[in-house]
């Protein structure tokens, strides 16, 4: 449990769900006692979860089926990605609740070459509608000839009507999500659309000891400005 800052990383992701104004509640969801002390240490409402699941989206479908009917939406916030805005997800609500579609997330621009290579970086495709098409570690779009395009970096954070993340554990898979190591691929896979956000914060996920490091050294700086 990564906690150089002086704070386990999952604990700065769970402060920017309580600064967000959209959640009812902000529960931690997790199968392992040190972070559940952790957490309650810190003043954080847990939900234990089984050993079994084995995506995020899986835990926080079985932390749904915990909490009961009282609650319509529910936004999975990966604990890896500590910079998340509250404003993004404040949006992520107001997009469910609109009916644009079921599930929803978040991506920004990605202009830099060695990024948009990095298998670590992933990245998402949408239509018009801003439905994604597709997501991958690999270079998508590829650039053929001189036409522009903006690639997207896609952020780890997922939002989901009840109905249909609990549905979600007992989705069937084609073999994409396990071959990319993308859990949202099942979605798309089965005709689930997801809606993909432009997010006003430009938050990075820690994949890697270097992205931790640079974690620390943003908010070093933050912390003396």
């Amino acid at each position: 449990m990564l906690a150089e800052s002086g704070t386990p990383l999952f604990l700065h992701t769970w402060q920017r769900a309580v600064e967000a104004s959209a959640f009812d509640r902000v529960v931690v969801a997790t199968d392992s006692d040190e972070i559940e002390v952790a957490a309650r240490d810190a003043g954080a409402d847990v939900v234990r979860t089984s050993a079994g699941c084995r995506t995020g989206s899986e835990r926080c479908a079985e932390a749904a089926g915990e909490l009961g009917p009282a609650y319509g939406f529910f936004v999975n916030i990966q604990g890896d990605w500590p910079e998340v805005a509250p404003a993004d997800l404040d949006a992520l609500v107001t997009c469910l609740r609109s009916g644009s579609a079921p599930t929803a997330t978040l991506a920004v621009p990605l202009t830099e070459p060695e990024r948009i290579a990095d298998p670590n970086v992933v990245k998402v495709v949408r239509g018009l509608d801003a439905r994604a098409l597709y997501f991958s570690r690999a270079t998508i779009p590829f650039v053929r000839g001189a036409h522009g395009v903006t690639h997207l970096r896609h952020i780890g954070v997922y939002a989901f009507d009840r109905e249909t993340l609990l549905q979600l554990p007992e989705l069937p898979s084609s073999g994409l999500a396990e071959t990319e190591s993308l859990e949202q691929l099942r979605l798309l896979e089965n005709g689930i659309p997801m809606h993909v956000l432009d997010a006003t914060g430009c938050p990075w996920g820690i994949e890697s000891r270097p992205d931790y490091d640079a974690f620390l050294e943003r908010l070093h700086h933050s912390n003396r400005s």
